[in-house]
């Protein structure tokens, strides 16, 4: 197994990075047009054997911590890189997350935004390939001026992370030191006062580059499309790599992330038949007085060893802290259509921290049998989670709001903050894995895999001040087995046909009728395609039947009924279905070409839900995720080949069909929409562009999030302008 390599020059700035570090392992997404590519191969043909620098080559941490090639992966992965990332001035996970082929966004889930694939809610987050829970109400979402690229891989993928809802995963993989100077930075300014400034550099701190280090810096102060709302951010990122053998790095990794945030929008009510309110969309439906806080420290530690032959050893650890707090007011309450009156003013305040630890540690080369060599990878990771939230009542609120009439600056303060209660859960996750991608013939490779894992949680809850700490929820589960199966079959030099097996585990703690924890939800998801890769890989595209089948979810127990003053007792008989297609278009077309294009076909159903009584509920048969749209398409194309290479423009569209939400007998709708991005730039010379992006360009009014018809109703941005100068050396 060949040791990938990545190295940025000072001159072909930080895009090449990309480039020599696909070329070097002989895999993945070329960047750099042909004749740089075939110099930066060169180059990195000449460091591959001295060094050992970089990450896993493209997709590697999401699918099998293995250098393949997409076509090599039997699932469906989607890589969103930095090129993009600058080009649509995606500063967020949020903004990512909303192009990414697939994906389905909702802002204003569980306080924060959540992200959901083939009907299902994505609640792991890996950085470089470290799991970690990934989501909650401490940490704010992630932004994407520290990270090289973002990864999706999509369906079940338990084998590598353990418990999780069979939806996919994201991987984000942090930007390196490189053993040559460079140096970006950027200002951008654009609709409703958004301002930010980015500042990246990055090289060597010793004279032979053994010793290498990396800074980026970001501040953003703006407002939002709604009234009242501004944010301050800011954030530092450092890096250092340490050389301290040719065959051993050592690496370390700080990130610091500080969100200010006046104003908490908690999205706008509706009629109380599901109608929208005539109301313009930067209405804003809080006070004055709300505050949201976030400040969240993150640390790694990573040590990698090239042995002797093609093995090679990693082991992590990461380290997140973070907390944050919430004071908000918002118009609760559907809107009589005839009197113009319902909501009142609700609100909260509540702290969050959060404390996590996580490890992994794996080793992967070659072995040969049978007159092949076969990769094997052997792994084990670790998580320790503990979340703790405070909540305080508010008084002095509950008056009527009139939507039509209402002032957040004349709002009344609440005047009164009284203790409501406190939550802890701490949660411990640990397993081992292995996989084996096993060559049966040249064309045909089978992957086999398994995990064992175990999961253990407590809750414990305070109601009153000084109160005692009551357990009321404390679960755990012993060497859950995760199996994991995939066959490819090179058909040629640019197609191979793939089907696997993927699976994936939730737990859950609800009790059986003797007391005992119900089993855990297993996902399954069943996916069989086409891959095909073009000029040498630097265009990849995919088409992808799935089926995901959750079972043993949570359903009251029929023959023990529930009765006042006891605890309700459940099986586990619950399943649900997504069926769909996944197909996918990225790379580049021409050297100065660049598309990414996806669509998404996706059904979900209740295969089983019962009442009480055990018999069909009035869910069975029904859509389970009404909210994700049959049909989403996603495009953004790009040219650079304009005027001598000076301009380049760019466009795309997000389109989706129809998305419901229930709100008891009231169906929401929103109909099925199109919004559409573009972008142009000017190299003023070799090291600068200004750029100009115009997003939502025929300002398409929609909604993005149907929460209910008292609140939590979200609208998509307006259009909105963003220009950006951006320099690198």
């Amino acid at each position: 197994m060949s040791l990938p390599v990545q190295i940025f020059s000072s001159r072909r700035g930080l895009r090449a990075a990309v480039s020599m570090a696909a070329l070097g392992a002989g895999v993945g997404l070329a960047s750099a047009s042909s004749a740089q590519s075939t110099q930066d191969a060169e180059h990195a043909t000449t460091v591959a054997d001295v060094v050992v620098t970089a990450a896993l080559a493209p997709a590697a941490g999401a699918a099998l911590k293995m250098p393949l090639k997409l076509s090599e992966i039997p699932q469906t992965v989607s890589i969103i890189d930095h090129e993009r990332i600058e080009q649509q001035a995606l500063v967020s996970l949020d903004d990512v997350m909303s192009n990414a082929p697939g994906v389905t966004v909702q802002p204003g889930t569980r306080l924060r935004t959540a992200y959901y694939s083939r009907g299902f809610s994505i609640d792991t987050l890996n950085f470089d390939g470290i799991p970690t829970s990934g989501w909650n109400e401490a940490v704010n979402t992630e932004d994407m001026a520290i990270y090289q690229r973002v990864e999706l891989l999509r369906g079940a993928s338990g084998l590598l992370q353990g418990s999780g809802n069979p939806s996919g995963t994201i991987n984000l993989v942090r930007k390196r030191p490189g053993r040559d100077f460079a140096a970006q930075g950027a200002v951008s300014g654009g609709r409703w006062n958004n301002w930010r400034v980015e500042g990246d550099v990055g090289g060597p701190l010793a004279a032979d580059g053994d010793l290498r280090g990396r800074l980026v810096a970001v501040y953003e102060d703006r407002d939002f499309f709604y009234d009242t709302a501004h944010r301050q951010k800011g954030l530092i990122y450092g890096t250092a790599e340490w050389n301290v053998t040719p065959r051993t790095v050592l690496a370390a990794t700080v990130k610091w992330q500080d969100v200010q945030d006046d104003g908490a929008y908690m999205g706008v009510p509706r009629y109380s038949d599901g109608g929208v309110i005539d109301l313009p969309r930067r209405f804003y439906p809080g006070t004055g007085w709300d505050r949201r806080n976030w400040n969240n420290t993150q640390s790694f530690l990573e040590l990698r060893h090239s042995f002797a032959g093609d093995w090679e050893g990693k082991i992590s650890i990461s380290r997140i802290d973070g907390d944050s707090d919430l004071t908000y007011a918002s118009a609760l309450g559907a809107v009589n259509r005839a009197t113009g009156k319902g909501p009142i003013l609700y609100g909260g305040a509540y702290d969050f921290t959060n404390e996590e630890t996580d490890l992994d540690a794996y080793l992967s080369g070659t072995v040969g049998a049978f007159g092949r060599r076969h990769e094997i990878v052997l792994g084990a990771n670790y998580w320790d989670g503990k979340t703790h939230q405070t909540a305080y009542n508010l008084a002095g609120l509950m008056g009527p709001v009139d939507v039509f009439t209402w002032n957040p600056a004349a709002a009344p303060r609440a005047t009164g903050k009284t203790y409501s209660g406190e939550q802890t859960t701490t949660t411990e996750q640990y397993g081992g894995y292995g996989v084996a991608r096993l060559h049966l013939t040249d064309p045909l490779t089978l992957v086999l895999g398994g995990r064992l894992s175990w999961w253990e949680t407590t809750t414990d809850r305070r109601a009153t001040i000084g109160g005692p700490l009551t357990p009321t929820g404390g679960y755990k589960i012993d060497g859950q087995f995760t199996p994991y199966v995939g066959l490819v079959w090179a058909v040629d030099e640019v197609f191979s046909l793939y089907a696997s097996y993927t699976s994936i585990f939730t737990p859950q703690n609800s009790l059986t009728w003797d007391g005992k924890v119900i089993d855990p939800m297993t996902g399954a998801n069943i996916e069989a395609g086409v891959k095909g890769e073009w000029f040498g890989g630097r265009l990849n595209g995919s088409l992808a039947a799935f089926r995901i089948l959750q079972e043993n979810r949570a359903q009251l127990d029929p023959d023990h009924p529930c009765a006042p003053g006891m605890t309700c007792a459940y099986v586990a008989e619950g399943e649900v279905e997504s069926l769909g297609l996944d197909a996918e278009l990225a790379g580049r077309i021409r050297p100065d070409w660049t598309v990414q294009a996806g669509y998404t076909y996706v059904e979900t159903e209740y295969k089983r839900d019962r009442t009480a009584a055990g018999t069909p509920s009035g869910n069975e048969g029904r859509p389970f995720s009404r909210f994700t749209p049959r049909h989403q398409f996603k495009l953004w194309t790009h040219y650079t080949g304009l005027m001598d290479g000076r301009l380049s423009v760019g466009g795309g569209v997000i389109a989706q069909s129809k998305a419901q939400a229930v709100a008891g007998a009231v169906v929401m709708e929103q109909g099925a929409y199109a919004v559409v991005n573009a972008r142009a730039a000017w190299r003023l010379n070799p090291r600068a562009e200004l750029s100009l992006n115009v997003n939502n360009l025929f300002d398409k009014s929609y909604f993005t999030t149907l929460g209910g018809v008292s609140w939590n109703n979200w609208y998509g941005e307006p259009r909105n302008v963003l220009i950006t100068l951006r320099a690198s050396y």
